[in-house]
């Protein structure tokens, strides 16, 4: 069992309340006393219900936010980071469903026996737009959100996250110059992603930035 007293969960919900009440129950299977941080975006539907709901179910270790308006993932995200006082935070999407326990403890294992580590959990490559790409010379190492472990002090000594669809990006490249180390985690053997469980019903609602951001990439810009 993971150390509770270390570690917070923070799941963020935009409009899917059957997607967080999974992710928070299959969550609480294996991590009954471990705080969970529960975010809604400014849904004004139902998900406030199920979140009431959740915190009741455990209401000595649940906590809920709900914002007025959809800050987005990245916002709300360092919104979590804030307001948090634990060493570690764990993210975990609200389209992810835990399938078995010993997720917290090979992550925690790992930062604890490196000082360097930042963040920990499906790493891939990144161009500097936030587009995926094959390891090479232009390539940015990149943990994907969707199940990540954060060292918390570190991370208030970064850039923030931000609105965007890699919203860790910028925080990630400025890790990396600061010789923060971010480690792949096999999360696949511990939880079934959906996959763009919020976006694929409502967007990503990234604006004229994003459009642009999407333009200058296909060029090559």
């Amino acid at each position: 069992m993971a150390n509770a007293s270390l570690v917070a969960a923070v799941i963020i919900n935009f409009k899917t309340p059957d997607l967080i009440r999974r992710a928070a129950t299959s969550f609480r299977t294996f991590y009954p006393t471990v705080q969970l941080l529960l975010i809604d975006n400014g849904s004004h539907d139902e998900s406030a219900d199920v979140l009431r709901e959740l915190r009741h179910q455990s209401p000595g270790h649940t906590s809920v936010i709900m914002n007025k308006e959809n800050r987005h993932h990245g916002p709300a995200m360092d919104q979590a980071l804030r307001h948090e006082q634990t060493p570690y935070v764990l993210f975990l999407d609200s389209d992810c469903e835990v399938l078995r326990g010993g997720l917290l403890e090979g992550m925690m294992d790992l930062a604890e026996r490196n000082p360097a580590c930042y963040a920990i959990g499906k790493q891939i490559w990144m161009n500097r737009r936030g587009f995926d790409v094959h390891d090479g010379s232009t390539a940015h190492p990149y943990i994907r959100p969707i199940c990540m472990l954060v060292r918390r002090q570190m991370y208030l000594s970064l850039p923030p996250f931000q609105r965007h669809g890699a919203p860790c990006l910028k925080n990630m490249l400025h890790a990396a110059r600061n010789r923060m180390t971010l480690v792949d985690f096999p999360v696949e053997e511990y939880i079934v992603h959906k996959g763009r469980g919020t976006a694929a019903r409502h967007g990503y609602r990234l604006g004229w930035r994003g459009k642009l951001n999407f333009v200058m990439n296909r060029l090559g810009l």
